[in-house]
């Protein structure tokens, strides 16, 4: 398993999607977001997209450099059009949108069609608290059935997102709830499988509806052929809490934006909603640090439960792998890894040793 130091390897996809077509700039937007997954430990969001991006591309169902349109807007709305680019391209630009709108306004929505897939939907949290914002957003994939229904025993919907970000008590270690509404995110299943690791259970069920713990199972590649689903937040018990949040995420990104729920919409592609909010329009700031600083030391005090040494808050493990990996450089499997340089072959982009 080949360790790739992080710069090495963002410019190394940057280098991939250049000569597949992006501009340079856009080109580096999409390898800094990827390889940032990593680096926070989310490989299932990281460069493992790389290979799935740049198929999308070959066939002609992503179109890098595709331009930026909005559809319709009001002081504090809009709907982007994001001419089916690469999907961090277009959420950038659309959080921008919403960020510029919420200075004047004090709150923006602004949701996304024709975008591909948007990858790790924190980054685009951390981008707006950079801003001295909050913010909330949701993805769905339009067409997409990867999650059961609650109940259910065959696939519905997609994992779709949730994201609330906010400033913390400190610049450096801002709010960031990032999750899945299903159990575990579908890229995390592409992980398990590149390693031959297993998943926990309660994560998924086989086509046939039984609990499995063989993410092979899940694409129908184990020893069930039939194709298997993601359960929803809360598993098999609680799943229902999960559902809910689920079909709230699909309603708000495909139906509100028009880019296609999961009954039908062009695959490959994201619904996006954004919401930037100005927190001084509500609180002073010296006020918010405090009422968060008091609660954050509210809900980590000791004691905990047998076996635990702390609480951390969303965001906190992020920022920990991120310092390690930084330091260590990226693990990526073998099979990640040959993926990823057969594909830059076959664009013409000479291998990156790995140590």
């Amino acid at each position: 398993m080949p360790a790739i130091p992080a710069q090495a390897l963002e410019g190394y996809v940057a280098r991939i999607f250049v000569a597949a077509g992006s501009p340079e700039a856009e080109a580096h937007a999409v390898a800094e977001h990827l390889v940032g997954a990593n680096l926070r430990g989310h490989d299932s969001h990281g460069v493992i997209r790389v290979p799935v991006y740049l198929a999308l591309v070959r066939s002609g169902g992503l179109t890098p450099g595709g331009p930026t349109t909005v559809l319709r807007e009001s002081a504090s709305t809009a709907v982007i059009d994001g001419g089916m680019n690469l999907g961090p391209v277009v959420a950038i630009r659309a959080m921008d949108i919403a960020i510029q709108k919420a200075r004047e306004t004090g709150v923006a929505f602004v949701s996304c069609v024709r975008t591909g897939h948007i990858g790790r939907v924190g980054a685009y949290g951390e981008q707006a608290v950079a801003a001295g914002m909050g913010a909330m957003g949701g993805v769905n994939s339009p067409g997409a059935r990867l999650t059961a229904a609650f109940g259910g025993g065959h696939r519905r919907t997609g994992t779709n997102p949730l994201m609330i970000a906010l400033p913390g008590d400190d610049p450096s270690r801002p709010f960031v709830l990032d999750m899945a509404t299903s159990v575990i995110a579908e890229g995390k299943l592409k992980v398990a499988v590149n390693r031959g690791t297993p998943v926990p259970p309660g994560d998924i069920i086989d086509g046939d509806g039984n609990p499995s713990t063989d993410a092979r199972d899940f694409y129908g590649t184990g020893d069930n052929p039939k194709p298997g689903a993601l359960l929803p937040v809360g598993g098999p018990v609680g799943g229902y809490k999960g559902f809910g949040l689920n079909l709230a995420i699909e309603l708000l990104s495909g139906a509100l934006s028009g880019a296609g729920t999961a009954v039908g919409g062009p695959r490959g592609t994201n619904g996006v909603w954004f919401i930037a909010f100005d927190l001084g329009r509500f609180s002073a700031p010296a006020e918010w640090r405090e009422a968060y600083a008091a609660l954050a030391a509210h809900v980590q005090e000791p004691p905990y439960a047998p076996g635990v040494e702390e609480v951390l808050i969303a965001g906190e493990p992020e920022r920990r792998r991120m310092a390690e990996r930084l330091a260590s450089g990226i693990p990526l499997d073998d099979e990640t890894w040959r993926q990823i340089a057969e594909t830059a072959e076959s664009f013409g982009v000479t291998p990156l040793a790995a140590d």
